[in-house]
C-alpha cells in the first residue's frame, strides 16, 4: 500500500492540506505562478473551471436546501418545484461522476507513467474519489428519496447534511488535486 488513507493526515474528510510526506514529490510549480505561466490558458484552466463549476454547484445546491428547509413546512413542496432542486441535483451527481472517470481512467494513468515518483500523490487522489463516490451515493441516495417518497422535511434535511459532507469533501480534495494535477499541466498541457 503507497498510503495510509485512514490516517487523518491523509483522510480527505480530516486532512487539513496535502500530507506533508507528498509535498516533496510534487513538481515546484508555485501556485501564485500559476496563472502567468504561458500554458495556463490550455488545460490547466480547462479543468480548474471545471472545478469551479463542480464547487459552485455543490454550494449552490446546500444554499437552495437551506433556504427550503428554512420555509413553514407547508410551503416547502410549492418552493421545491419552483426550484429546480432534484435536475440540477442530478446534473451535477452526474457531473462529478463523469469528471472522475475522465481523470481516473485517462489522465491519472498518463500522469503515474510521466511522472513515478508521483505515485503516492496519485494513489492519495485515487482514495479521495472513492470517499467522493460515497458522498454522491449519498447524495443520489436523499434525491431518490424526495422523488420516490415525497417532498418532507426529514428528507431535505438528510439530504441536505449530504450535500454539506460533499461539499466539504470536494473542497478539500479539489484542492489538493490541483496542486498535484497543475503543474503538470503547466509543465506538459
Amino acid at each position: 500500500m503507497l498510503i495510509d488513507y485512514q490516517l487523518p493526515t491523509n483522510h480527505v474528510a480530516i486532512r487539513d492540506g496535502l500530507p506533508s510526506a507528498i509535498r516533496p514529490t510534487l513538481l515546484e510549480e508555485a501556485q501564485t505562478d500559476w496563472e502567468k505561466h504561458p500554458r495556463h490558458a490550455g488545460k490547466a484552466r480547462f479543468f480548474m473551471n471545471i472545478h469551479r463549476q463542480l464547487l459552485d454547484g455543490t454550494h449552490q445546491t446546500a444554499r437552495t436546501l437551506e433556504n427550503l428547509l428554512d420555509r413553514p413546512p407547508l410551503d416547502v413542496a410549492k418552493a421545491m418545484g419552483g426550484s429546480n432542486l432534484i435536475a440540477s441535483s442530478k446534473r451535477l451527481i452526474n457531473f462529478a461522476h463523469g469528471h472522475h472517470e475522465i481523470e481516473d481512467h485517462g489522465y491519472f494513468p498518463q500522469f503515474e507513467r510521466l511522472f513515478p515518483g508521483m505515485d503516492r500523490a496519485f494513489a492519495l487522489l485515487d482514495e479521495d474519489h472513492k470517499v467522493l463516490d460515497a458522498a454522491l451515493q449519498g447524495a443520489e441516495a436523499g434525491i431518490d428519496t424526495l422523488t420516490q417518497k415525497g417532498v418532507s422535511t426529514d428528507a431535505l434535511a438528510e439530504l441536505y447534511k449530504n450535500i454539506r459532507a460533499l461539499e466539504k469533501i470536494m473542497g478539500r480534495h479539489i484542492a489538493d488535486e490541483e496542486e498535484i494535477i497543475i503543474p503538470i499541466f503547466l509543465r506538459h498541457g
